[in-house]
């Protein structure tokens, strides 16, 4: 077995053998796993044995950064919900606090005393953006101990040529600074589909041909056990010893060199970090429901990334891709656990990644977020239904991963990642139960308790109190971002009004798509909880729009629970309904906001450039280069697709579906789908 030494260096021997030694085409009969068409390098394994789900706890070196900062954050976090609780509390009558009453309080300083964190990090991170000196631009200079990287690009049920043109565009870019020779390019592949394996094969052997003698990779697996983890596993076990480190990409990632070469070069100068995790942006996005992810992550998404890094000091987290891991550590003590219980809540770790660096970090390694590296990339989701689909299987994971909090031997930072992570959707759920519970108590305040009506407060103001902590408290992201951008310390924004304009538009976004994200959170709890498994679906990158049955039978809940929502606040009184109002009429109306959202703003028109970023406005190279190539890569595809009709057989089956679609209309409970999948 070929071993790496603690500190990184390079294996034994050639760093980085030929590209010519290759296996062959075929897998062999020692590698049963693989399937099809396949370019793999000679194996160099490394053993990955399953880490126990209790152990004592290895130490890490002593460290200045982190730990006691977070403890600031939870004392300002206390201070808040305390005077938000009180001025809910001051808003009843003086007669008392019933049980309904209490509830309410309960679920609302639980979920402000999470948003506060949240707040309160955001605020971490203004202030030492503020403070601190304007950022030199990315270096190029390449790093120096000889170190080998694999760019290892996860695909599963993806379009071939946008993947491909990405991992071409990033090998080029480090072509152009003369640092290819300390990377290589691996594609592993899980796609089981067999019209999508031949698209996929073909392209990558086009590929081959093209780079002929540069190292570009790729196998298949023939099962594809434990997912994405197995996946990466899988290359681990059979070519980490090959490889110093691993860059772990999506299938719609995307670094710049300077990026890439500064993660080498902080891991060849930091012996004792173990994973290093970027903070990407979103590009590309072209639905508004992907462009209201994109600009939110871009307004106010430095500010927390500053605060996280800030107060995760080397316990900080990982979120799957986009960041650079060194294989030896992660060998040893990565490989996950299986939790106690059935699926969906025991079994196999659905959400690897938090995980993963809770275990490093257990193991005494570094795990650190890096929020000063700029050139790193992803997609969004293009529409808010596939958003709830991807929420979906997150959600289940975390809920899987409640079994950590309560494991000895964890870092209790790493704790408050994933008690964060899992938050993020017990939110929704509590917001939810607040709405509820205010019903409850309006209804019974009329109905059976009326002498409440007439009851004075204790304290009058109490409840505008309420609203305004309320009000700064979510809407700090914005604000606080908008005193970056007037001190012209906002990360990639210059000091153009029309900033300001973007503002409103998030804010506008984030009302509109709130209420329909509330409810997805909350069923996506409620049905892990109650047993239902979310699995693995691939993720989908594009759309062409949706039938309208499929939205309204997909928003059946919202729509309910809209109506009943405001007949229940028309029956307490018109002005109560009018609280309501908005909330209700957006979720009695989802199936429509969905499909407006999810159409596209047409690149340079007015919605287009309302809420365009930066990166809109001026497309990284990075970026620019990997879509000229998809572009070429798409023509290819098509070439690849069954030849089109005739305009004879066109119109033959145009009339054809025409009297399908009368026959499935006469048929009661017939629906219809119009996906781009």
């Amino acid at each position: 077995m070929q071993s790496l030494k603690i500190d990184g260096a390079a294996p034994e021997g050639d760093g980085q053998q030929s590209v010519n030694e290759v296996s062959s085409a075929r897998p062999s009969s020692t590698v049963g796993s693989d399937a099809g068409f396949s370019r793999r390098p000679p194996e160099q394994r490394l053993e990955m044995p399953a880490q126990p789900l209790l152990t004592r706890r290895s130490r890490p070196e002593r460290e200045t950064d982190g730990k006691w900062r977070f403890l600031i954050i939870v004392a300002g976090a206390v201070i808040a919900t305390a005077f938000a609780g009180q001025a809910m509390l001051g808003s009843f009558a003086a007669g008392g606090v019933n049980g309904f009453e209490w509830t309410a309080v309960g679920i609302f300083t639980a979920n402000f005393f999470y948003l506060s964190v949240a707040a309160l990090t955001c605020f971490a991170g203004a202030v030492i953006l503020l403070t601190s000196p304007k950022p030199p631009p990315p270096s190029k200079e390449l790093p120096v101990k000889g170190s080998l990287t694999a760019i290892i690009i996860a695909i599963y049920q993806e379009k071939p040529s946008k993947v491909i043109a990405a991992a071409e565009a990033m090998w080029d870019s480090l072509k152009d600074l003369d640092a290819e020779k300390g990377f290589e390019v691996f594609f592993i592949s899980d796609t089981m589909d067999p019209a999508l394996v031949e698209i996929e094969e073909k392209a990558i052997q086009e590929l081959m041909a093209r780079r002929a003698g540069e190292p570009f990779w790729y196998r298949r697996r023939r099962e594809n056990t434990q997912k994405k983890q197995g996946n990466v596993n899988d290359f681990v076990q059979r070519w980490g010893g090959r490889y110093d480190y691993m860059l772990e990409l999506d299938a719609d990632s995307l670094l710049s060199p300077e990026a890439m070469l500064e993660l080498v070069r902080r891991m060849d100068a930091r012996p004792r970090t173990a994973l290093i995790q970027t903070l990407f942006a979103i590009v590309g996005a072209r639905t508004y429901s992907a462009r209201a992810q994109q600009l939110a992550l871009r307004v106010h998404g430095g500010l927390f990334g500053a605060g996280l890094t800030w107060w995760s000091g080397g316990a900080g987290n990982f979120w799957g891709h986009n960041a650079i891991i060194r294989l030896a550590p992660f060998a040893k003590h990565a490989a996950l656990p299986d939790l106690p219980g059935r699926e969906p809540l025991g079994g196999k770790i659905l959400s690897h990644d938090f995980v993963e660096a809770a275990l490093l970090r257990r193991a005494g390694w570094r795990v650190e977020i890096a929020g000063d590296i700029v050139g790193s990339y992803e997609e969004a989701p293009p529409t808010i239904v596939d958003l709830a689909a991807r929420d979906r299987r997150w959600c289940q994971g975390n809920i899987q991963q409640v079994q950590i909090l309560f494991a000895r031997g964890f870092d209790w930072l790493s704790k408050v990642h994933i008690f964060a992570g899992l938050m993020s959707y017990v939110s929704g759920l509590l917001w939810l139960s607040l709405v509820v519970m205010g019903v409850l108590i309006a209804c019974n305040a009329k109905f059976f308790d009326t002498e409440m009506l007439a009851a004075v407060p204790p304290d009058p103001t109490a409840g505008l109190r309420l609203l305004l902590i309320s009000v700064v408290l979510l809407t700090s992201p914005k604000w606080l971002a908008i005193i970056l951008w007037a001190a012209g310390k906002l990360p990639g924004w210059d000091r153009s009004p029309r900033f300001l304009v973007a503002v409103v538009c998030d804010l506008g976004m984030t009302a509109l798509m709130a209420p329909i994200i509330m409810l997805n959170h909350a069923g996506s709890i409620l049905s892990t909880l109650m047993g239902v498994d979310g699995g693995w679906r691939p993720q989908v990158r594009d759309r062409n729009g949706f039938a309208w049955s499929d939205l309204v039978r997909h928003y059946q809940q919202h729509m309910i629970f809209g109506m009943l929502l405001l007949v229940a606040s028309f029956a307490v009184s018109p002005s109560f309904m009018l609280q309501n109002l908005p909330m209700g009429c957006v979720l009695l109306f989802a199936p429509l906001v969905a499909r407006q959202i999810s159409g596209v703003a047409r690149r340079g028109s007015v919605s287009w450039r309302l809420m365009a970023t930066p990166d809109d406005l001026a497309q990284p190279d990075i970026v620019r280069r990997a879509e000229l190539l998809a572009a070429r890569g798409t023509t290819e595809v098509r070439r690849l697709a069954p030849p089109r009709r005739s305009r004879q057989m066109q119109r033959v089956g145009l009339a054809v579906r025409r009297v399908m679609r009368r026959v499935r209309r006469a048929q009661p409970g017939s629906l219809t789908r119009r996906d781009a999948d």
